[in-house]
């Protein structure tokens, strides 16, 4: 995945993206972000229990980003009542614990995602944040969630290459820990001005519109599968970067 794949033509701005158009722009993105993992994990295998492990890492992993696409055109993540809590927050929240149970549990898996460099560059498909700008300026989410979270985004993903590049270089390991943790920074303010400013007993901020369009298909394949994986990847590579003790 090259940044130059992502760039989108200005005519997008001005009136409303239809759910269609952000359909044609986030499903293949997120079909090819499971590729590239799963061209990870296959590159790192090195015997038949590391390849099966692998596969079925690829198989789970695409089959979760299938489920929540159609669960979101089902309506399932749309906004609660006013007691209730986000379908979006919990899925995400039970992601975390389940990706993190598997790392724990699983040398193999953990040796699988050793490549500092790949799981650096991965995060370039965060370049699609400046489709919440686009969604911005058209008035279908508000500012306060898509300056942040778009700008972090953009950020991460036009680094992710030059900072994988000189990972070896003096002083890239800092440079990379940094990237961590500006990249997790971002998620985190994302998903809590997303939960803030969308209807639901966690609004703090009545924002005209709001982020409920994050709920909607298909931009909440962003919150219900792409931000745990890339949460996921910042927490794997910080670990190693630190020297904490992985395949083992």
């Amino acid at each position: 995945m090259r940044p130059d794949k992502f760039i989108l033509p200005m005519n997008l701005i001005g009136a409303k993206m239809s759910s269609q158009l952000l359909a044609w722009l986030l499903v293949p993105s997120t079909i090819l972000v499971v590729v590239a993992l799963f061209a990870l994990l296959w590159q790192e295998r090195t015997s038949p229990r590391s390849a099966a492990v692998a596969m079925v890492t690829g198989v789970v992993i695409a089959a979760w980003g299938a489920t929540t696409g159609v669960l979101a055109i089902r309506g399932f993540y749309l906004p609660p009542g006013p007691t209730s809590p986000p379908p979006i927050g919990i899925q995400l929240g039970i992601a975390l614990l389940v990706l993190a149970a598997c790392l724990a549990l699983s040398p193999t898996l953990r040796g699988l995602l050793s490549n500092q460099k790949n799981l650096i560059r991965l995060n370039v498909w965060r370049l699609l944040g400046v489709l919440f700008l686009i969604l911005m300026l058209n008035r279908q989410v508000p500012a306060l969630w898509a300056i942040p979270a778009g700008l972090g985004d953009i950020l991460i993903g036009a680094t992710a290459f030059w900072v994988a590049a000189r990972l070896d270089a003096p002083g890239g390991r800092s440079r990379a820990i940094l990237f961590n943790l500006l990249g997790l920074a971002d998620l985190v303010v994302a998903v809590g001005l997303g939960v803030t400013t969308s209807p639901g007993p966690a609004q703090f901020f009545h924002t005209t519109p709001t982020a409920e369009l994050v709920t909607h298909f298909p931009l909440a394949l962003v919150p219900g599968f792409l931000v745990p994986l890339a949460v996921m990847l910042h927490v794997v590579s910080l670990w190693q970067l630190f020297g904490r003790s992985w395949r083992s």
